[in-house]
């Protein structure tokens, strides 16, 4: 009973450092960091559009080097299956998804476009979408980790050990 509350409290970590975590850290990089060095160059909402859906280009950078980074600190298997409440959660608001009256031909491609492209180009759905993304950005840094893609974060056993 101890280990599996300690997992699920790992688990609850590894999640909460995926998505609230992330978000976060991409607010202060823009604001603490980035708009101080960039400003003369950018304006600043040509720098928040770097953050800005539907994509989340630099939430899903930091959401990889999270992920791949994180071992050091909690090592465990919890960083592999933080994608699951996320994409749970995305999958239940697509099937429960009723569109609006405006949208005359309602299909997958309409769910898919409102909530992936964001139809009308206001991305309605990035409470949604943002969790999703960078909690599988998150898994798949992990299992770059995993598979040691990067030689550099810990040495190789000799295969002669």
């Amino acid at each position: 009973m101890r280990s599996s509350m300690r997992w699920v409290g790992l688990y609850v970590l590894h999640l909460l450092t995926a998505t609230l975590g992330v978000m976060l850290a991409t607010g202060i990089l823009l604001n603490v960091i980035l708009k101080p060095l960039m400003q003369p160059w950018m304006s600043h909402a040509q720098l928040i559009s770097v953050a800005n859906g539907p994509y989340y280009a630099l939430e899903v950078v930091l959401a990889a080097l999270a992920g791949y980074f994180c071992y050091v600190r909690f090592k465990g298997n919890y960083r592999f299956w933080v994608w699951i409440l996320p994409t749970v959660y995305l999958a239940t608001k697509m099937i429960l998804w009723i569109p609006s009256s405006v949208v005359g031909n309602y299909n997958w491609g309409t769910t898919l476009a409102h909530f992936f492209v964001g139809t009308p180009p206001h991305y309605p759905e990035g409470n949604v979408t943002m969790p999703f993304y960078t909690s599988l950005s998150y898994t798949l840094g992990a299992l770059c980790d995993a598979g040691n893609v990067f030689r550099f974060q810990r040495p190789t056993v000799d295969a002669d050990r």
